[in-house]
């Protein structure tokens, strides 16, 4: 998992990823089901080394997520290379299944 700390550092990473999938994850160190989603993210993440996990903390990057309309967290970005943005949902503990049938769905590794 990579921490993102501007909005340079995410077009980066976006950028090097080439056709890896990338979730980004959008979170705020006060926020109750972020804490609560984060071991699970983990896991999801050592579960695929193809995967590519960048974490945005919300408070440090509040223009990054203006820009992309982040309103709700914690909130994911699935993307891939040319293909850009291919899906976006906020998600929690309760709904986990989603961010795994995302993964499913865009993971052309598997």
């Amino acid at each position: 998992m990579i921490d993102i700390h501007s909005t340079e550092e995410f077009l980066d990473a976006l950028s090097q990823a080439g056709d890896r999938l990338v979730i980004v994850e959008f979170f705020g160190t006060w926020c109750a089901s972020c804490r609560a989603l984060f071991p699970k993210v983990c896991r999801i993440a050592e579960q695929h080394p193809e995967i590519i996990v960048l974490k945005v903390n919300f408070d440090e990057n509040k223009s990054l997520c203006r820009s992309l309309n982040i309103k709700v967290l914690p909130y994911f970005h699935f993307y891939r290379g040319a293909d850009g943005l291919l899906e976006s949902f906020s998600c929690s503990l309760a709904k986990l299944q989603k961010l795994k049938d995302a993964i499913a769905t865009h993971n052309k590794a598997h």
